[in-house]
């Protein structure tokens, strides 16, 4: 009498709790393949299958989304998480100015002030700007030099820069050059007054033609860097490529070109460099 009883009670047990154990398993099993499947974002059945939920429409399922909350039209990752390929805080996809320098104050489309006044030039919407902190007050001149970099501008009227790299062949910046274009940056700060010429200049590899519109390219990038990352007015800063034309050395070997490729700052107006600043070796 036992045994059937427990028979049935099992049997019983089986048959009420199976469809919801099989559901649930089902629900977790990975993303179809199917290239009839047709995804949706509420969960509900398609062709007699559940497929994976995608709360954030992104494209990548919520169990394996690290980013749940990514705004609609951001351009993500694997993992679900927005791209930003400039750094400036507004999602690839969503940045109406998708090249922003590095360090730049941007509005909710991701654009700078020079950004947004050339597309206010071009006709474009003009953005929200978003809330941004004053800059601090430019720190007032002064006729001291503040360091050996100081000392030899103010000395000699031009300084040239070491150990500022480029990428080969390109304009762009390497890492290791911020020590001393930051140097340089601090010490123009100082002297408000002085008009600089920043100069390129390559070795003599590669044509004249070439060379000329490297350098001028090279310049240009040091008096950007220069103006976005220090109390610098635009009229104080000029560049100049002047690429092969001006070697400090008769080329013989590698030594030689590398000395040859270099950026320099020019005082323009010496008139108002400070007297009596010496160089001591």
């Amino acid at each position: 009498m036992h045994r059937p009883m427990l028979v049935i009670v099992l049997l019983a047990a089986f048959i009420g709790a199976s469809p919801s154990a099989a559901a649930t398993r089902y629900q977790r099993a990975p993303r179809w393949k199917n290239p009839d499947f047709e995804s949706t974002s509420r969960g509900e059945v398609v062709d007699g299958r559940i497929p994976d939920a995608d709360t954030d429409g992104d494209g990548v399922a919520d169990r394996l989304d690290l980013c749940p909350d990514t705004p609609r039209g951001a351009q993500v990752d694997d993992y679900g998480c927005p791209w930003d390929s400039d750094g400036d805080g507004v999602p690839d996809g969503l940045d109406k100015c998708p090249n922003t320098p590095t360090g730049s104050s941007v509005d909710a489309d991701g654009c700078d002030a020079m950004q947004r006044s050339a597309r206010g030039q071009t006709g474009g919407p003009a953005p929200e700007s978003r809330a941004v902190t004053p800059a601090p007050a430019a720190m007032p001149p002064t006729s001291e030099p503040h360091s050996e970099l100081e000392t030899k501008l103010l000395a000699n009227g031009e300084i040239r820069l070491e150990n500022v790299y480029f990428e080969t062949g390109s304009a762009v910046l390497l890492p290791e050059s911020e020590t001393t274009l930051n140097e340089a940056g601090h010490s123009l700060e100082h002297f408000a007054a002085l008009k600089i010429e920043v100069q390129g200049h390559t070795d003599s590899r590669g044509s004249s033609a070439y060379n000329q519109k490297l350098s001028q390219a090279r310049a240009e990038s040091v008096r950007s860097y220069l103006l976005q990352h220090f109390m610098l007015k635009p009229d104080q800063l000029v560049a100049k490529g002047y690429g092969e034309s001006r070697p400090e050395v008769k080329e013989k070997n590698d030594e030689d070109r590398q000395r040859n490729r270099r950026v320099v700052l020019k005082v323009l107006n010496p008139d108002a460099l400070p007297k009596g600043v010496e160089v001591k070796e």
